[in-house]
């Protein structure tokens, strides 16, 4: 385990994800779509079967998963430790900010580097992002 949930294959992962969200198998068309786990143990069998790995971060135990209406504006708000580690990761000369590869991947270009306040205003810019960000 480590301090940050890890996912083997980002593409694999979002057409589980989008196989959960429409009943539609984006993984094995012919078959039927996976069903949406509420355990971590399900979770992590139905990742084993499609080759997929997830590591979750320590003390990390739980599981939800929610899929609300389009007409519902959600806002997900971060745990606190998570934003104050990330914060502490960013600070210092050498620091990088933690991009998914998968941007690296399909844009064909690496982060540029950037100052400590450049990487926190990324961040916060990421974070507001995330919390009201549907799928799209």
């Amino acid at each position: 385990m480590g301090t940050s949930l890890e996912i083997s294959d980002d593409v694999l992962w979002g057409k589980l994800v989008k196989s959960w969200a429409t009943g539609n198998n984006y993984i094995a068309p012919t078959r039927p779509a996976p069903p949406i786990p509420r355990t971590r143990d399900e979770l992590l069998a139905q990742a084993a079967e499609i080759g997929l790995t997830i590591t979750f971060p320590d003390g990390m135990v739980g599981l939800e998963i929610i899929q609300y209406s389009g007409e519902t504006a959600v806002i997900k708000l971060p745990p606190k430790s998570m934003i104050e580690e990330t914060e502490a990761l960013l600070r210092g000369a050498d620091a990088l900010y933690p991009m998914p590869q998968f941007y690296e991947d399909f844009f064909a270009a690496p982060l540029p580097a950037m100052d400590e306040a450049r990487r926190l205003e990324l961040h916060a810019a990421r974070i507001g992002d995330y919390s009201v960000r549907n799928c799209g």
